[in-house]
């Protein structure tokens, strides 16, 4: 889809606007978003608005502009949107948890509907505190959460706004995009392999680079124990640290895949951080996770003790060099489990056919 072209009878366009700076979370779930509604509406056209990601969107083929993310930037970034909206012309406009307000100006002035899907934590909290006013022109919010999952005063909080909410919970990526087979088959992996998948997000914390060390410094221990035992990285785009290199224990490093869901098919056990998306992946697919969340991110260290209640393969890591070897053996004598995980993929379904219903008959009305 070229986007500057004339809209077409009947098409509907959607702008979405995602933040990407330590994490790749915003920008994650906007594009899972944007996966579902494509799948599932007829006559849809989407366009991102991004502040960096650009390689983690171009895999996606969907088209996206750069639009600048700092506040003393603020009018470049809404004569911009300007532009865009006068162009693209779209019927609806959805920020994920951040909504800058040049943007936010901008839409309502050109009357566009608007959608926040709010991931709970503090930048929401933040938004609803500080930046109530913002969201008089939002027409519906969207808690990627189940609502008995929300704390009462996280609750309270979305309730001082007075617009429409859902709560539809857990929103996840659409799946694989290659067979396993043949990922494996790239890889020089057999379904022989034990391997285990070490992923940070973005990368950007501090505590990444102590993850990868810990587990590097571990390969003899592990390799040992289970000689079939190899390792994939993807630390992300923000990671500071060097990539490992290939040898008898790593069999692939990398910054960045744009269809990390394909590597988690293949992996035996997942050794990841705890944000949103990838929990919820995690503990939709009954794989051996060891989860290690960061001080730095307020949200994780309540995910993952959330979540080690609720499913039995995810486990709370260990930063201790020491301790976090003898957990990933121990994840790797474990099978996948899916007898956690039926209700809780069956959630995931029911949330993105919520989130679709919700947006499609918002946009039923528009021009």
């Amino acid at each position: 889809m070229v986007w500057f072209l004339p809209k077409k009878p009947n098409e509907k366009r959607i702008l979405f606007h995602a933040i990407n700076h330590i994490g790749l979370g915003h920008l994650n779930r906007s594009i899972a978003v944007a996966q579902w509604l494509k799948a599932e509406i007829s006559d849809v056209q989407v366009l991102f608005l991004i502040e960096g990601g650009e390689a983690f969107i171009e895999p996606t083929g969907f088209p996206w502009i750069i639009v600048p993310g700092q506040a003393s930037e603020s009018e470049h970034c809404e004569q911009i949107t300007r532009t865009v909206l006068n162009v693209f012309r779209p019927n609806l406009l959805i920020h994920d948890t951040l909504m800058r307000e040049a943007i936010n100006r901008a839409a309502r002035d050109a009357g566009i509907r608007q959608v926040l899907i709010g991931r709970v934590g503090d930048v929401l909290r933040d938004q609803l505190r500080y930046n109530l006013s913002m969201m008089l022109g939002v027409d519906l919010l969207l808690i990627p959460h189940k609502r008995e999952e929300v704390a009462p005063l996280d609750q309270a909080l979305i309730a001082h706004y007075v617009g429409k909410t859902v709560y539809t919970g857990p929103l996840v990526r659409r799946k694989a995009h290659v067979s396993s087979d043949d990922l494996r088959q790239k890889l020089g992996l057999t379904r022989a392999h034990k391997v285990i998948l070490v992923t940070f997000g973005g990368g950007g914390y501090d505590l990444a680079r102590e993850i990868l060390a810990n587990l590097l410094a571990a390969r003899a221990q592990i390799l040992d124990r289970y000689p079939q035992a190899k390792l994939i990285v993807i630390t992300g785009p923000h990671f500071s640290g060097a990539l490992p290199k290939v040898d008898e224990f790593v069999c692939y490093a990398s910054r960045f895949e744009p269809f990390l869901t394909d590597y988690f098919n293949i992996a035996s056990v997942v050794v990841c951080m705890a944000g949103y998306n990838t929990v919820n992946e995690v503990a939709a697919s009954g794989i051996p996770t060891i989860s290690i969340p960061t001080i730095e991110a307020e949200d994780q260290v309540g995910r993952v003790e959330a979540y080690s209640q609720r499913f039995p393969h995810i486990v709370l890591g260990s930063t201790d060099a020491e301790e976090l070897p003898f957990q990933v053996i121990g994840a790797l004598e474990k099978e996948r489990d899916l007898s956690a995980v039926q209700e809780f993929s069956q959630q995931v379904q029911l949330a993105a056919q919520s989130l679709v219903n919700e947006i499609a008959s918002l946009l039923v009305d528009t021009i």
